[in-house]
């Protein structure tokens, strides 16, 4: 039924209207490809953390189990790529925008975390690294500093500010050996290790005394939704 009075709709909004229903079926279909990534990179997350590095919920990030001496996520790590040492350390110089940088050493490999950041977030930057470490084989032609994104790119200026910003002993390394730059991570392996940090977090026990939510998160570590 048409009533006289009706206010047309306007060609340009007709337009529009009509122009979004046409791209909404790729809309939806970028959703559902991105939900699929997500909840495959959880499954893996998942597989990693218990069966790759044989963890259980309630696991350190640093250091041994207290209550059963097993090693935590760290030393794990480690153990999976040959026993290569990784040490941790805490960096205040470090960019305000950046959070974390790691460096592929020729006997061990370091992760910087920045000192301004929280304790939780400090996991989560370190949970990320060492997922990093994971898919890098180790050095092949000598030492390498990674440059993540948040650099924006490989510059002068990037790299002398991530240079100063380590410590003496790792800035001698990398500038009397051979140096392997790897400038940035690809997309793919960015959202695995942001994943698995996502992941892997709430089922830590980030209490030194071992007495927070080890027990809480192991009820949980079932849940569909990890």
């Amino acid at each position: 039924m048409h009533h006289a009075d009706q206010v047309p709709i306007p060609a340009s909004s007709r337009q529009k209207f009509l122009g979004r229903c046409a791209g909404a079926p790729s809309r939806i279909l970028a959703s559902w490809q991105e939900h699929r990534t997500w909840s495959r990179e959880r499954r893996s997350a998942v597989r990693t953390f218990y069966k790759d590095l044989d963890l259980w919920a309630g696991a350190p990030l640093v250091g041994k189990d207290p209550r059963t001496g097993r090693p935590g996520v760290l030393e794990s790590v480690a153990q999976l790529r040959g026993g290569r040492p990784i040490e941790t350390i805490t960096l205040d110089s470090l960019p305000l925008h950046v959070s974390g940088a790691v460096v592929i050493g020729e006997d061990q490999d370091t992760i910087a975390v920045s000192g301004l950041v929280s304790r939780r977030h400090r996991a989560h930057v370190i949970l990320h690294e060492l997922r990093h470490l994971l898919v890098d084989d180790g050095p092949t032609d000598g030492p390498g500093m990674a440059v993540h994104a948040h650099f924006d790119g490989v510059t002068i200026q990037s790299l002398e500010e991530q240079m100063q910003a380590l410590p003496a002993r790792i800035r001698e390394e990398l500038l009397t050996r051979p140096v392997r730059l790897r400038a940035g991570y690809p997309d793919d392996e960015e959202l695995t290790c942001e994943v698995f940090a996502r992941v892997v977090l709430p089922l830590l026990d980030l209490d030194p005394a071992g007495q927070s939510a080890g027990p809480l998160a192991a009820a949980f570590s079932n849940r569909r939704s990890i």
